[in-house]
């Protein structure tokens, strides 16, 4: 059916949303078809140029990226050996420890950095590639891409096996990804990467998609307008800004050029019945100076004022950058942390926690791959000490960062009475502080028994590590 066709339809529709109007502007869509279709590579790639372009220049985007970052990962995940055999967990943490001090193939970034990293790239381009590899040793590490490294290569575009970069069986599953790699200044090569040795770091909004868009695709405009209304308005301050004093004379206004000019003269006549000349400039310059002011008969002197921007203009600022954060699932007081009644604040942040809990899920999936393919090779023979592994070796938590919160002494409050209450653990909590909770528990013994050394076991601790149930 034609657009024409549809249309005429669509007038005839019992549901108001699908009736054509003439009075509404004309919504530019060829029709429902597959996520694939709708954003192909060159959409996608235009919304991921776009988007880092906002994230350099724009300080909300790059805001929101800070605040994706700090919420989703934190300090660093936490992974957490939770098998049956407490010594192998023990053993395990301590190894892993070592590990996550150089996981990056290509730089000497932490596993911590690396995920803030991730998260950050997640949230610009929509999308982060984690490529399972190996060092020089052979062991486990990783190399992070980005979204245009993954690329379809020219003599496999009109494959329909092959979307956007990604090789797919006849049922439509990923099987392995084109790597771009760079080889000269305009040659690349291609090589075709097993899918088990990817990790694909996004969140599909349809059904079908295989690639991921910039969390700010569908506020991009708004941005854009919004950035073009500040640098306008900017212009029109420097101008106002740049025209301070008017001075109309009889024959309307003097022109700055004329001013200027030393030729730009008046005569007057003396008492003596002589024509004195004087500059206009110097006179002009004298009458608005420091002296009292003197005009000659017929002249006027004001002085400029710019009320821009306007009250007007800046609410309008406000209900743009609204719209740009909500579009991004942020709540403004987020990104403006400004004064709200009390239940509407803890209500916007209560909904900013569960969206970023939501977004921690894909990251603690991402972890637990790795963490496979890493311990994997260490329980499998690549590390002796963890060669005696429990058939539950690969059984991990990874708890999230802390919350938003506005009330840190009230959730403090709470947290105690649940672990008093056996509703949380020592391990969840620690983990939301990027902490290991062995580490944690270890401290306090340590601390506890030195105190009773010193004989302040009560001063300095509250309560002992284990009780008497007798």
């Amino acid at each position: 059916m034609t657009l024409a066709e549809r249309l005429k339809t669509a007038y005839r529709a019992l549901f108001e949303g699908a009736r054509f109007s003439t009075t509404r502007s004309i919504v530019i869509e060829s029709g429902p078809r597959d996520a694939r279709f709708d954003a192909d590579n060159s959409t996608r790639l235009e919304l991921v140029r776009k988007a880092r372009y906002f994230e350099k220049n724009n300080a909300i985007v790059n805001r929101m990226a800070d605040i994706f970052e700090t919420y989703v990962v934190g300090a660093g995940l936490q992974i957490q050996h939770v098998s049956q055999d407490e010594d192998w967990n023990a053993a395990a943490k301590v190894w892993w420890n070592g590990w996550e001090r150089f996981p990056d193939i290509r730089s000497l970034q932490d596993f911590g950095t690396l995920q803030s990293l991730i998260a950050r790239t997640w949230f610009v381009d929509g999308e982060c590639f984690i490529r399972k590899v190996r060092g020089q040793s052979g062991r486990p590490r990783l190399l992070v891409m980005e979204g245009h490294a993954i690329e379809t290569p020219p003599d496999e575009r009109e494959n329909p096996q092959v979307i956007d970069g990604i090789r797919v069986d006849s049922n439509g599953r990923p099987i392995s990804y084109y790597v771009k790699h760079r080889k000269g200044r305009n040659e690349f090569a291609y090589e075709l990467v097993p899918a088990e040795q990817i990790i694909h770091v996004f969140e599909p909004s349809r059904p079908g998609q295989y690639r991921g868009l910039p969390f700010i695709y569908p506020v991009i405009n708004t941005l854009h307008d919004l950035t073009d209304l500040q640098s306008l308005e900017m212009q029109a301050a420097k101008d106002a800004a740049s025209r301070t004093n008017v001075i109309k004379v009889q024959g309307g206004s003097l022109d700055l050029t004329q001013l200027r000019q030393s030729r730009f003269t008046a005569s007057q006549s003396m008492n003596t019945g002589a024509t004195a000349t004087e500059s206009r400039a110097e006179y002009y310059r004298d009458v608005t100076g420091s002296a009292p002011i003197v005009l000659q008969p017929g002249d006027d002197f004001q002085q400029f004022k710019s009320d821009r921007p306007s009250v007007v203009t800046r609410e309008y600022w406000r209900y743009l950058s609204e719209l740009a954060c909500t579009g991004c699932g942020f709540p403004l007081v987020l990104v403006f942390p400004d004064s709200m009644q009390g239940t509407v604040y803890r209500g916007s942040l209560d909904m900013a926690a569960v969206f970023f809990r939501s977004r921690f899920q894909v990251m603690a999936s991402a972890l637990r791959e790795v963490h496979a393919y890493v311990m994997g090779w260490a329980a499998n023979g690549g590390e002796s000490a963890l060669s005696a592994k429990p058939e539950d070796w690969a059984n991990i938590e990874i708890h999230p960062p802390r919350a938003v919160n506005v009330d840190v002494g009230r959730n403090s409050a709470a947290t105690i009475a649940e672990l008093e209450a056996n509703l949380t653990t020592q391990a969840a909590e620690c983990g939301k502080q990027g902490l290991d909770w062995r580490a944690v528990l270890r401290q306090r013994a340590s601390e506890h028994e030195y105190a009773k050394q010193l004989g302040l076991e009560k001063e300095a601790i509250n309560e002992p590590m284990v009780q008497d149930n007798e």
